[in-house]
């Protein structure tokens, strides 16, 4: 070819490489950014093992109550209790408690965010710690597996929140348009670890013939060495940061933190009363679909008497199916405005939910399970961007970053809540049908509060057409926290944005 041909081969090769750059690794020229992309591969291999985890506790609790096996290597609920609790509670308790430590511990952590020149350490130590409880989960066997149990609930679900928090705070740019690009890539790796590993561990339960427990063990292991590199990475990568603010002399840092957070409400009520009572009604919901994965997990197992491979099935299906929800959340927010798409949203979540309590709750509805782990792939998919992005459509520019603490504090305060109500109702009743009429309630008080949300005169659209571009990620937004607001101006609007 001619050197002009040459030439403009080159640029075309060249931008297709570019183009492709951007997409994956946008601006990972610098080192803060490129620890945010192996901070969520990292983090999130962490957080999806869990589910393998809970497949292998659940499995331990039922043969340490002496509960019978069916063909399908499901149990049989057979009354009796271990620890004081039916084995169906079990997961529930890890819900409550992981719910109860990590609301308590986000003031304390914001603050050493906000108030200290120790960010990067704390950052650090919460990272080992939690890789830590990660490979001490690998040695767990029915003389150890319910010390796995309150090491993943009270040190994981903590120090997991911890690393997220310090990773946002980390989050900066210098205009919306490259944050919204740097938060798309984090995104697409964080979906990446998690459904890379996902798959991996599936394969290797369904070709293996493991049981629940060798599983867990397993991906526990894998999520160690897997996870904890890209931490490590992450942090070798990080560089210290002086304090955000100045803490009074006299002060504790959890007093500081717990301080922001009700000056930050007092003057949310008075100042934007509409972003206020949408945190209210967030309160309710957040609690009730953040704690249904652990319930339902449950449900399949003893109610529906499904195998711990048509589970993985099942949570598969759902991860697949979520961006029909986001395509149908960007359809509605352009045709009905944000308010209408969220309380759409929620309305069909609740419905869904009645659904499945009323019509699927015998063994021989196991396939029509399956129905429905397509019908709530869609409700997660539908749910976060709808709520994400309402919440930035309500909020002043200026005040969102200060905002999205508030509104990641909020998401978690009461997320121990359903998993209490399953619990005393199984404990008392022995139904698991009526244990899950908590989530019902909940999203149905959040539903009546979110109608009365005050109208801010937001024109109707997409997210991208108010000028968030990206996606809303599907469960990162509950971990940032709290305000930051040097280190990550705006930042919490394109994350919010970061999965539509």
């Amino acid at each position: 070819p001619s050197n002009e041909e040459a030439v403009t081969n080159s640029k075309t090769k060249g931008g297709c490489c570019a183009s492709w750059k951007k997409f994956f690794l946008y601006d990972c020229g610098r080192k803060d950014v490129q620890a945010f992309y192996f901070n969520q591969v990292g983090r999130s291999i962490l957080f999806i093992s869990f589910m393998f985890l809970s497949l292998g506790v659940l499995q331990l609790a039922y043969q340490s109550a002496g509960c019978p096996q069916n063909e399908n290597g499901s149990y049989i609920n057979c009354g009796e209790k271990v620890y004081g609790m039916l084995p169906s509670d079990i997961l529930a308790m890890m819900a409550l408690v992981g719910g109860l430590s990590t609301a308590a511990f986000m003031p304390y952590a914001g603050a050493i965010v906000d108030f200290s020149d120790h960010r990067l350490t704390f950052g650090r130590v919460c990272a080992v710690l939690l890789v830590l409880t990660n490979v001490a989960q690998i040695f767990i066997f029915p003389s150890t597996w319910f010390a796995m149990v309150i090491a993943q609930s009270f040190i994981a679900a903590s120090t997991f929140m911890a690393n997220s928090m310090v990773m946002w705070s980390y989050v900066n740019a210098p205009s919306d348009h490259v944050l919204h690009g740097i938060t798309a890539s984090g995104r697409l790796w964080e979906t990446i670890g998690m459904l890379g590993f996902f798959v991996v561990v599936g394969v290797v339960q369904f070709t293996s013939g493991w049981d629940s427990v060798s599983v867990a063990r397993f991906s526990q292991a894998l999520a160690s060495v897997v996870g904890g590199v890209g931490l490590f990475l992450a942090y070798k990568r990080y560089e210290p940061v002086k304090a955000v603010k100045t803490l009074e002399s006299g002060k504790s840092l959890y007093i500081a933190g717990i301080v922001e957070i009700a000056k930050t409400a007092a003057s949310l009520w008075k100042t934007e009363p509409s972003a206020f009572v949408f945190l209210m009604a967030s309160i309710f919901n957040e609690a009730a679909i953040s704690s249904f994965t652990n319930l339902s997990i449950t449900y399949l197992a003893e109610q529906l008497q499904m195998s711990s491979t048509s589970i993985v099935i099942f949570i598969m299906i759902n991860f697949v199916t979520n961006p029909l929800g986001v395509l149908i959340h960007r359809y509605v927010a352009r045709k009905l405005g944000h308010k209408k798409n969220y309380l759409l949203c929620v309305a069909y979540t609740l419905l869904i939910t009645a659904f499945l309590i009323a019509f699927v709750y015998d063994p021989s509805h196991a396939k029509i399970a399956f129905l429905f782990s397509v019908i709530y792939g869609i409700a997660y998919g539908w749910y976060y961007p709808s709520s994400n992005g309402y919440f930035v459509s309500i909020v002043p520019q200026e005040k969102v970053t200060e905002l999205w603490g508030f509104n990641s504090f909020c998401s978690v305060s009461l997320s121990w809540a359903p998993p209490a109500i399953f619990i005393a109702l199984n404990q008392g009743t022995g139904s698991l049908r009526l244990g899950l009429v908590g989530t019902c309630i909940f999203l149905f008080v959040g539903l009546c509060i979110a109608v009365f949300i005050p109208e801010v005169g937001v024109a109707k659209g997409t997210d991208e057409e108010q000028g968030v571009k990206g996606q809303v990620a599907a469960r990162s937004p509950h971990f940032k926290l709290p305000n930051h607001t040097q280190s990550i101006k705006a930042s919490a609007a394109a994350a919010a944005a970061n999965s539509t």
